[in-house]
């Protein structure tokens, strides 16, 4: 007679490493289950996928929705409002989010004319001043639209220059280390594009570098002072990639600094030309 050995529950479950259990004498296995600890990391894990793929999808249509606040006021406020320069059609904007609260601002530029019909006695008395001027009621843009706009005017954002618009004499020695560092493409362009130096040379006080495949620009800045310049650094000043391709050519802040190093080598070459800091810095052309 042939004897079977009976293998126990346990010694299959610990041969296999999942669980057994008996039914009508045989062994059946049950669906293996996470640990504590493996069930922990499985949820972490999943949380923070989740939590990623969340934020790829989120944040992005947060940012596109933020608006320019710059542009919304010159192409909506301008044709009525100054900033600083006085009464226009309507009142003049700048300080206008210390003269008003901004709970009446956000309600009065969606929709001025509700406020109007409401009875407000400050949009009345608005209404009533400036030959009852009919602002129109910027319903499309929402509360965190107004805001943005609100912030930059708080910001005097009108006023606010553009870094390359910058005066050149402005420029500290760190911005002219930098800009000597881009000229010479130690540093490298935002653009990815060729330094400065790959076609044009300077003096660069007791020392001349660079190449001769374009003008020499020791003297331009004597030439052609700032705003010229600053107009001319917005554009790549030869067709070529990758430059074209991105839209601009220097990052505001690169094209100061480069202008601002176009002033140096230029007075430190011609140290009694004439420069009318005077009136640049009075704004004059």
């Amino acid at each position: 007679m042939t004897h079977t050995a009976k293998i126990g529950v346990d010694s299959v479950a610990r041969a296999s490493g999942k669980p057994e259990s008996v039914v009508g004498d045989r062994l059946q296995g049950t669906s293996s289950q996470p640990t504590s600890p493996r069930r922990d990391r499985w949820l972490r894990t999943t949380l923070i996928a989740t939590a990623a793929v969340a934020a790829c999808v989120l944040l992005p249509a947060r940012a596109a929705h933020a608006i320019d606040a710059k542009k919304v006021f010159n192409q909506r406020c301008t044709a009525c409002h100054t900033f600083g320069k006085g009464v226009k059609v309507g009142p003049d904007l700048k300080g206008v989010t210390t003269r008003r609260q901004r709970p009446w601002l956000l309600k009065f530029v969606r929709s001025s004319q509700r406020v109007i019909a409401a009875g407000d006695p400050t949009a009345t008395e608005l209404f009533r001043t400036f030959k009852q001027q009919r602002m129109p009621d910027w319903s499309d843009l929402s509360p965190q639209d107004v805001n943005t706009i609100l912030d930059w005017l708080a910001a005097d954002g009108p006023e606010q220059k553009p870094a390359d618009e910058r005066d050149a004499e402005l420029a500290s020695a760190a911005d002219l280390a930098r800009a000597r560092a881009l000229f010479e493409g130690r540093a490298p362009l935002s653009s990815g594009g060729l330094a400065c130096s790959a076609c044009h040379t300077v003096r660069d006080h007791d020392r001349r570098s660079g190449g001769t495949l374009g003008p020499d620009l020791t003297d331009t800045y004597l030439k052609y002072r700032d705003r010229a310049l600053t107009l001319h650094l917005r554009h790549p000043c030869t067709p070529r990639q990758p430059e074209l391709s991105l839209g601009r050519y220097l990052e505001p802040e690169e094209a100061f600094a480069l202008k601002a190093y176009l002033r140096d080598v230029a007075l430190a070459a011609s140290p009694f030309a004439t420069y009318p800091i005077a009136e640049a810095k009075r704004g004059k052309p």
